[in-house]
């Protein structure tokens, strides 16, 4: 790649070349028409080599990193025999985690009764499974994890926080059902059952016509967030690409501002890094809370389109949505302190302040966010008014839902100027008439003093939890640490080692409901009463008695000594088969 300076250079030399040779029979006027081209050359071709080094200095190297990475290294796993022992511990350590394997897979044979060991035969059949199934733990435990234990919790039944299976097997859900559980799963009982009843004699599939209760729904939705109109999805996903896609067609500009770590759906618009197949060239991951990008939004405004924010990354600013399957070691998971979240808030309105006066859509992804952190989402929580924002998950009262909410000049679908233009955004069952009676039973109590006290206390009771969950952790000698946001909270780990993930399977052993993701996100809803909050307390510290026991946490265990194993680990795994396939390819061709 030639230097900002050589390009320049480089344009002028073809530039002279080219007009001379068109201004050769002008005579006295060539030379000024040659000086006046060139310096028009030479300013633009300047202006282009300053924009690609100021993007980047700001942009992220993680998406193209990871996207080199996931094609170039080779899969690889542990047979019986190295499975305990990839952090380098003595015999005898190894010998205590085969055994404390073992009495786990008997604890989770015995969870499993008939009918849901009847049931787990057919999951083989969905596909989703197979691949979040795949995702529990680093890839290279996987298959003997996956023969020791099988996962799989069938629910039939809820009690206010508590999950029953189809073998009358229950658990306390600290997973949040993906952030959609914010009032308790009680709530959305009786939102379905309301959003049913509302709708009287009408069906269900009856679609185009409104329901009344649409209306309700828009004057709560336009109140909380501040905003004009309201555009209805039926994901969050599905909403983000509604918001892009008309900032794009709104502003006239092609580009999208999102920050390294932030996940905003499985779409493949927003998704630069692994897990989309697609070159997304009309999307720019910048550091998050980097002043460098901030110079680049700046500079490059009349390209920008829209900034787009999840909130959510307050808690880790910078990571990616943290999960067990990428804890190779405690090092990869960690939150900002006080300091650094104070220093988000003030981030966050120098975005806005930067999006105002650059003409940029500042985008809330508050799909996670939304009526989670406080009764008015991340807007309120930090102070920050958006110019759009993206609801979802909790906001459908237990149906599945999306909505952007925008200005009037951001939410426009069509030009008034030239009938051909058009933002087509559109969805059968968008506005289907049960989702909207869900949701404006769930935006009516949201709108309670009864709401706005729950989530006061919501916040500050796990606040409390956290502090007395720390100091019960380190009495215990427990490396180990927990962290939050209002009601969402995460397990860090305080000493170096490679079976971390270990813990949640302990901690579902205990009784805890986890998502897939493991200990990385963990959530409680706001009918957390103190026995709850004392009941994950014990399950959590029983967890990690188990994990002290069976020797998964060995004290010989270094950073630097499993950075070097890792390595190993990748380059035998990647380069062996390479250079077998080019001998026996050389052979071939003796």
């Amino acid at each position: 790649m030639m230097s900002a300076a050589t390009e320049v250079l480089y344009m002028l030399d073809i530039t002279k070349g080219v007009l001379t040779h068109f201004t050769s029979d002008l005579g006295p006027l060539s030379s000024a028409a040659l000086g006046l081209a060139s310096l028009v050359v030479a300013y633009w071709s300047a202006r282009s080599a300053w924009l690609r080094w100021l993007t980047l200095r700001a942009h992220s190297p993680l998406p193209l990193f990871t996207r080199l990475l996931s094609g170039f290294v080779q899969a690889y796993s542990y047979d019986e025999e190295g499975f305990y022992g990839a952090d380098g511990a003595p015999p005898e350590v190894q010998e205590r985690r085969r055994h404390a394997l073992e009495e786990l897979k008997q604890r989770f044979d015995a969870q499993v009764g008939p009918k849901a060991a009847q049931l787990n035969e057919r999951l083989r059949e969905l596909s989703d499974i197979r691949f979040t199934d795949t995702n529990r733990v680093p890839h290279c435990f996987q298959p003997v994890m996956r023969a020791k234990l099988r996962l799989g919790f069938i629910s039939v039944a809820s009690d206010g926080p508590y999950l029953t299976d189809v073998d009358g097997n229950r658990a306390l859900d600290v997973s949040g059902s993906y952030g959609v559980n914010v009032a308790g799963y009680e709530v959305y009982k009786r939102c379905v059952a309301e959003g049913m009843a509302a709708m009287g004699a009408l069906s269900p599939v009856v679609l185009g016509p409104l329901h009344p209760c649409i209306f309700d729904v828009l004057g709560h939705l336009t109140r909380i967030s501040g905003l004009d109109e309201v555009s209805f999805h039926m994901s969050g996903t599905e909403a983000i690409m509604c918001a892009v896609r008309l900032a794009r067609f709104n502003t006239r500009k092609p580009l999208i501002v999102q920050f390294q770590g932030a996940y905003h759906g499985w779409w493949d618009g927003v998704q630069t890094g692994v897990g989309n197949e697609r070159q997304v060239a009309d999307s720019l991951t910048l550091l998050d809370m980097s002043p460098r990008s901030l110079a680049c939004i700046r500079a490059r405004r009349g390209e920008i389109a829209a900034v787009l924010v999840s909130p959510l990354q307050g808690l880790n600013p910078g990571s990616p949505p943290p999960n067990d399957v990428t804890l190779m070691d405690s090092k990869v998971r960690t939150t900002a302190d006080q300091s650094t979240a104070d220093k988000y808030r003030l981030w966050l309105r120098q975005l806005q302040a930067l999006c105002t006066e650059c003409k940029i859509a500042l985008i809330f992804d508050e799909v996670y966010t939304g009526f989670r952190m406080a009764v008015g989402g991340a807007q309120e929580f930090y102070g920050v008014q958006a110019d759009m924002v993206v609801y979802g998950k909790t906001l459908g009262g237990g149906m599945p839902s999306g909505v952007v909410c925008g200005r009037r000049e951001l939410m426009q679908r069509f030009d008034p100027a030239h009938p051909m233009r058009v933002a087509y955004v559109i969805g059968t069952f968008a506005a289907a008439p049960v989702t909207l009676g869900a949701m404006g039973a769930f935006l009516a109590w949201v709108s309670t003093p009864a709401a706005k006290e729950a989530y006061a206390t919501g916040t500050t009771k796990t606040k409390d939890w956290v502090q007395g969950m720390n100091k019960k952790l380190v009495a215990a000698g427990y490396p180990v640490r927990v962290d939050c946001l209002t009601t969402v909270w995460t397990v860090l780990f305080t000493q170096p080692g490679r079976y971390h993930w270990m813990l949640s399977y302990y901690m579902r052993a205990e009784g805890l409901a986890l998502s897939w993701i493991g200990t990385g996100r963990c959530l409680f809803s706001l009918d957390f009463e103190d026995v709850h909050y004392a009941d994950v307390r014990d399950k959590l510290l029983r967890a990690c008695e188990k994990m002290a026991a069976g020797g998964w946490w060995w004290d010989g265990a270094s950073s630097s000594a499993i950075k070097r194993a890792l390595a190993l680990e990748l380059a035998t795994a990647t380069l062996v088969p390479f250079f077998l396939r080019k001998k026996r390819a050389a052979e071939k061709t003796a």
